[in-house]
């Protein structure tokens, strides 16, 4: 009787654990649409066995029948990984190409009103006071041409730093994403323990919404994890532990200028920018090695983070962060051997404080990209208004009785105004915003002689209002008020003919590398047309990485929604099968409730 009693238990437990299938089956098809739902599978085992019968060698059981073992997640870690770790490299790609096709626009190059229109306006403008220097009309159209593209440059300068400062603004909201998305984790991870602690159920819902989490913070930076035995996760972010079990590390934002271990050498000046660097909050340690670049062997170009920050760059650059390869003197050059040597104990000196300036180019200017087109277009700028000012007031070395040397404006080179009271030598066409190009002292020459002598202003490193930097210009505000100030004419009022044609074959001359690691000089044009070729490049190879990736994650996603994605299909063949084993385990239970019906029957009988 016992073991035909006992089998109703085999029923019962087929009509549960076909319910638990029914209903995991109905969940899943719940939730086809839903974003990020992993599809659920209902493991099945066998009930426990007893002992029937045994002969000495063999024992002979019979089952009790099925349970459900447990309701658990279609998930492929490996997969997880694969993807989460692609999706970094991808978004790091995709966030930098996004800086170069923005930053292309401010030049102009996209919609047919390039930067390059602005510099052959001023050199086709040359090209006309060239026919007619003692033009007022000529010398007028010159200086307004001038203005305009002073109001060019700095218009494309002031929208690439405002640009770096937006990208300030994005890190900071990264930043605080990623706190919030170490939350969740942490708030899930607490409870899926609460749910699990029983052993009961799996709390699969709940780990799909973890799930989601981990994969937008790995788009947002460099991730890690490990899958605890209790069902929580660790995370890591660039190797430093983000959660754990019952706690977050948050991260926080500081500014760079209030901490300047961080950089070795910054120029704020004018365009002082407080850029921020991303920390731990409770330490300050910086989340990233500023020092070390990111690459892809080191697997470390990951995260979206990372890709603004390698846009950005850490300061508002200009032309004095790109090093200048000193020329090596010739001895030819110098009267004496003793001068010759003391040329090249200075040359050596130089070469060595440009090779530290190479260094930190190549690892806070050029890699940024940003912070190295802003020291790319100044240099040119530079160039241009200092080489038509040299030429408009060329200057000369002259040594006073103390043996030193001073530089001054040569008087006797420099073409005069136009025009009586305009005989004014030396007349610069840009000036420095606060800073005038000449001081007029009374000096004594070397020959014993007092003379009164306008003294040049040098440009200095670490004084911006000495540069002649695209912020700090503007057009020399007595030639827009009197163009005849304009230094091209001579004592006898004639034409300075060679004033004009020297500016001109500045358009010919070659004056720098579009970067110190090329070895190829260029003159204004093929400068800009290498910077925007640089440009160009970076844009075709973030590109072209970020569309790879694309792919990569494509191809990984498609093998990871193969695995946990809801198939409407399958899940109804499921439904139904699932439905013939209930109504199979109910029949079954009937048979065996009339077999025992009928030896009660006849037993009482």
């Amino acid at each position: 009787m016992s073991g035909t009693m006992g089998r109703l238990s085999i029923g019962i437990t087929g009509l549960q654990t076909n319910q638990y299938a029914l209903n995991t089956t109905a969940h899943n098809l719940m939730n086809t649409q839903t974003e990020g739902y992993t599809r659920q599978q209902v493991m099945l085992t066998d009930r426990t066995y007893r002992t029937i019968a045994h002969n000495g060698i063999t024992q002979y059981k019979a089952g009790l029948g099925v349970v459900t073992a447990e309701i658990q997640q279609a998930r492929d870690t490996f997969a997880d990984v694969a993807y989460r770790t692609e999706n970094g490299r991808w978004s790091y790609y995709k966030a930098q190409y996004e800086t170069v096709a923005e930053v292309e626009n401010y030049f102009g190059e996209l919609e047919g009103q390039d930067f390059n229109t602005a510099m052959n306006e001023l050199w086709l403008s040359l090209q006309e006071l060239q026919k007619e220097s003692n033009s007022i009309v000529t010398r007028s159209s010159f200086i307004s041409t001038a203005q305009t593209f002073v109001d060019r440059v700095q218009e494309i300068r002031q929208s690439l730093i405002s640009y770096q400062r937006n990208l300030n603004t994005e890190i900071k909201s990264e930043v605080d994403r990623i706190n919030e998305l170490g939350k969740t984790i942490l708030d899930y991870n607490d409870k899926i323990l609460a749910a699990e602690t029983g052993g009961v159920e799996n709390a699969n819902d709940y780990r799909d919404i973890r799930n989601a989490a981990l994969d937008e913070l790995s788009g947002l930076v460099k991730t890690e994890y490990v899958t605890n035995k209790d069902g929580t996760v660790e995370v890591y972010i660039e190797g430093n532990l983000f959660v754990t079990k019952g706690m977050q590390y948050k991260l926080d934002t500081i500014r760079i200028n209030e901490h300047e271990g961080y950089l070795a050498k910054y120029d704020f000046a004018t365009d002082a920018t407080d850029f921020l660097m991303p920390v731990w909050k409770d330490s300050q340690d910086p989340l990233f090695n500023i020092n070390k670049l990111p690459s892809t062997e080191a697997s470390t170009d990951v995260g979206a983070l990372k890709g603004l920050m390698m846009s950005r760059g850490y300061f508002v650059s200009d032309y004095t962060n790109v090093p200048q390869k000193p020329d090596k003197p010739l001895a030819d050059d110098y009267l004496s051997e003793a001068q010759y040597q003391d040329a090249m104990v200075k040359y050596e000196a130089d070469m060595n404080e440009y090779v530290e300036d190479l260094a930190y180019f190549n690892t806070y200017v050029e890699p940024y990209t940003v912070t190295n087109l802003l020291a790319q277009f100044d240099v040119l700028v530079h160039a241009m208004v200092t080489g038509m000012n040299d030429i408009l007031c060329p200057n000369k070395e002259v040594q006073l009785a103390d043996g030193s040397t001073i530089t001054i404006l040569d008087e006797d080179a420099a073409g005069l105004g136009m025009g009586s009271g305009n005989e004014y030598p030396g007349t610069e066409l840009f000036v420095r915003k606060s800073t005038p190009r000449y001081t007029e002292q009374t000096v004594v020459l070397a020959d014993g002689t007092t003379q009164t002598v306008q003294v040049f202003n040098e440009e200095k490193e670490d004084d911006f209002y000495s540069l002649y930097s695209i912020n700090n210009l503007e057009v020399n505000e007595k030639l827009l008020k009197n163009p005849s100030l304009l230094p091209l004419t001579r004592e006898t009022g004639e034409e300075a003919q060679k004033v004009v044609d020297n500016m001109l074959a500045l358009w010919d001359k070659k004056f720098a590398t579009v970067s110190p690691n090329s070895m190829i000089e260029c003159d204004f044009n093929d400068y800009y047309a290498g910077m925007i070729e640089d440009l160009a490049d970076r844009g075709f190879t973030y590109n072209s990485m970020s569309e790879t990736q694309q792919q990569t994650i494509t191809d990984i996603e498609n093998l990871r929604q193969g695995v946990v994605g809801v198939s409407s299909d399958e899940e109804l063949s499921n439904m139904i099968r699932f439905q013939h084993a209930y109504n199979a385990s109910s029949r079954y239970i009937t048979t065996v409730a009339e077999m025992i019906e009928h030896i009660i029957n006849t037993l009482g009988v």
